[in-house]
């Protein structure tokens, strides 16, 4: 707590220390007072529609006969131009972990949540933020009806976007999480398509599995990524560099590299990366050309947790790289898909998991 000094508790917490951040926005040709201070009240969720605003972007309410979720937030360009504008935000509601806040004109209602006991036992604290930014003078007891109002408020914004039920058990953002694959094991991947969010990859963690990339090769010979997920951190690579097929499997910067000896012909080619479990968080990786095995190796360590924060791309990689490449490093020949199929082996660590999600929140 002492980090976040003068503000009170921390990450995953309600309390000034873990939801007041500082925003910049530098923008010359509409900011005229480079290097000043707004002080209005707003939210991360007024980011997008201060994009849009700005651009000049009205979101639609249906895309191709599917209802969009309306965009929460207000944006908060107005302040650009008007130092002093008073804020047009007036409420905006925070929970985590069953940690609870409600900002609300100026005042804020506030409850740290003890893990596994009930939520009515929960103690309210209330301050005026607009004169006690970092909550510093507890008025819960001088005004029980300024706190009522605030706690009655916190629940009809928990009701209207999507709070409840409340829950203090970890778990819950990974059975919540609108990604989920668990149950898949069948992958198509076509270029494209943009870069997925780790939670929407697959779970290669601790399992066999096979990618096979089928792809049109030049007469000249390509090079590029077929596949990459994560970044210098750790992850792992499929690509052509000067022509020869590689696989890198990054575990936190301890790399298995694995090379055709020879070029990959031009022409259709399907190039296939496989791995079996050979133990516990360790495998035997093969590579081929056309059906042909071009080289293998053990990878004495894989992951238990996750690869990396970093998603997965199919024809380029993010930066910083993965492998020994330089970023985008776009395929310079034709993919047609990647396939990847996950084995029914995987012997994952759920500790690791639940605290790789805890680390994303």
């Amino acid at each position: 707590m002492a980090g976040n000094t003068p503000l009170k508790r921390y990450k995953q917490n309600t309390h000034g220390g873990g939801i007041r951040d500082p925003l910049v926005i530098h923008w010359p040709a509409r900011i005229a007072d480079g290097g000043s201070i707004r002080t209005q009240f707003h939210h991360v969720s007024d980011i997008t529609p201060t994009v849009l605003e700005v651009v000049g972007i009205t979101p639609q309410s249906e895309i191709n006969g599917v209802a969009q979720q309306p965009i929460e937030g207000s944006s908060l360009a107005y302040t650009f131009g008007e130092p002093a504008a008073p804020g047009r935000k007036s409420t905006q509601y925070f929970e985590m972990l069953a940690h609870r806040g409600l900002w609300h004109e100026g005042w804020k209602a506030v409850t740290w949540h003890r893990p596994s006991t009930p939520f009515d036992a929960d103690p309210w604290e209330l301050y005026h933020v607009a004169e006690d930014f970092n909550e510093l003078h507890d008025l819960a007891a001088e005004k029980p009806e300024k706190l009522r109002e605030m706690i009655d408020r916190w629940w009809i914004e928990a009701g209207k976007y999507n709070v409840l039920p409340l829950s203090d058990t970890p778990q819950r953002f990974i059975i919540r999480n609108p990604y989920s694959i668990a149950k898949r094991t069948h992958w198509e991947l076509y270029p494209g398509i943009g870069r997925l969010p780790l939670r929407a990859t697959p779970d290669v963690r601790n399992r066999s599995y096979t990618m096979t990339a089928e792809v049109e090769i030049p007469s000249g010979g390509a090079e590029g990524i077929l596949a990459a997920l994560g970044d210098s951190n750790g992850g792992w690579a499929f690509y052509l560099e000067h022509g020869h097929l590689v696989h890198d499997y990054n575990f936190v910067g301890h790399h298995s590299v694995l090379r055709s000896p020879q070029p990959v012909p031009a022409g259709p080619a399907t190039l296939r990366f496989e791995i079996q479990r050979s133990g516990q968080y360790a495998g035997h990786a093969t590579i081929s050309v056309n059906g042909e095995p071009v080289a293998s190796m053990d990878i004495p360590q894989t992951f238990r947790g996750q690869t990396s924060f970093i998603g997965l791309e199919i024809g380029r990689g993010a930066a910083p790289a993965v492998s020994a490449f330089t970023p985008p490093f776009a395929f310079s020949g034709t993919i047609d898909r990647v396939i990847i199929d996950l084995a029914d082996d995987q012997d994952a660590d759920s500790a690791a998991e639940l605290g790789a999600a805890l680390r994303r929140q």
